[in-house]
């Protein structure tokens, strides 16, 4: 479902573009391929202003205890999130038409004699599996696997209901591989879904979690969505307070929380970070750059493969 959301978001992108590069030719008597050329310009400029956007509204909402930033600071996470967001954009809009090359339908195909590292990716809300691609691809040539990603459906509907579709997910990736226990992955609202679905599940069934801008303490800009989810993320909301209250700093799994000092969607970007958790902050990265930056993949890397007590560096 999220794809046919991308899709027409692209779509009227592109539309945009053309009706613009017609107006030129027509009022302007511009050459067709100046015309061409300028249209062109203004697509790759939507995602630009869609990010700006993101990042503005954030510095209006920001929390008293972030740190202040200027516009000078914002400007390279601006453009890493511009350039996110379309990459993303593109990869979950074609997910149902390009099978996910690592999920689960070639993992069963090719499952190795002895389970490796099974992994599971989790998106965020009102995303895909299609946004794991670049990560994805990174723990394949590592040699995890099999590597599994979800959908999450409906699009908004609860993380509770989210979760209990997880839990009989790892519950098949483990019966896949012999019993071997599922690395978490998880961006955003992923995050929040594998720490619900941790109460369905035994404690030999997962073996870390990982989460990527995840609004473990909720998200400010929730609260100007509407919709099931976004209630729930909201910093005061009753059904984070619960699970926190559970959880927080006594997880029966090791936790690993990566984040972007710059995150546009986070706010208080601290929120994303866990009490008795590994945490990670990244400088000069937003919200979906957690999924396609370098520094991003190998932190996530690194948190898979090294023991809590001696982290490789994360750089920037």
């Amino acid at each position: 479902m999220a794809a046919y959301y991308w899709r027409l978001l692209l779509l009227g992108q592109l539309g945009l573009a053309a009706a613009l590069a017609v107006l030129l030719g027509v009022s302007f008597n511009i050459a067709p391929a100046l015309a061409a050329l300028t249209g062109l310009g203004v697509l790759l400029l939507l995602p630009c202003a869609l990010a700006g956007a993101s990042f503005a509204v954030a510095r209006l909402v920001r929390s008293s205890k972030h740190s202040p930033e200027g516009w000078i600071e914002l400007l390279r996470p601006w453009v890493r999130e511009s350039i996110a967001l379309e990459r993303v954009a593109l990869a979950m809009s074609v997910e149902p038409w390009r099978r996910f090359e690592y999920d689960g339908s070639r993992a069963r195909a090719s499952l190795p004699a002895r389970p490796r590292n099974p992994v599971l990716l989790i998106h965020g809300v009102v995303c895909n599996r299609g946004v794991w691609r670049p990560l994805a691809a990174a723990l394949h040539a590592r040699g995890f696997g099999p590597i599994r990603a979800v959908n999450l459906e409906p699009l908004l509907a609860s993380i509770d209901s989210h979760a209990a579709y997880v839990a009989d997910e790892i519950r098949q990736l483990r019966g896949d591989c012999g019993g071997a226990r599922v690395t978490i992955i998880a961006h955003s609202m992923g995050g929040l879904v594998a720490r619900a679905a941790l109460p369905f599940l035994g404690s030999d069934d997962i073996s870390q979690i990982v989460t990527l801008g995840s609004p473990h303490h909720g998200s400010l800009l929730a609260r100007l969505l509407p919709g099931l989810p976004y209630r729930q993320m909201q910093p005061d909301s009753g059904w984070l307070a619960r699970l926190n209250a559970a959880q927080e700093g006594r997880f029966p799994v090791p936790v690993t929380c990566i984040y972007g000092a710059n995150d546009n969607l986070v706010r208080p970007t601290w929120s994303a970070a866990l009490e008795g958790a590994t945490r990670i902050e990244l400088e000069g990265l937003g919200h979906l750059s957690l999924l396609t930056a370098q520094a991003a993949i190998d932190c996530t890397l690194a948190a898979l493969t090294a023991s809590s007590a001696e982290r490789e560096p994360c750089l920037t």
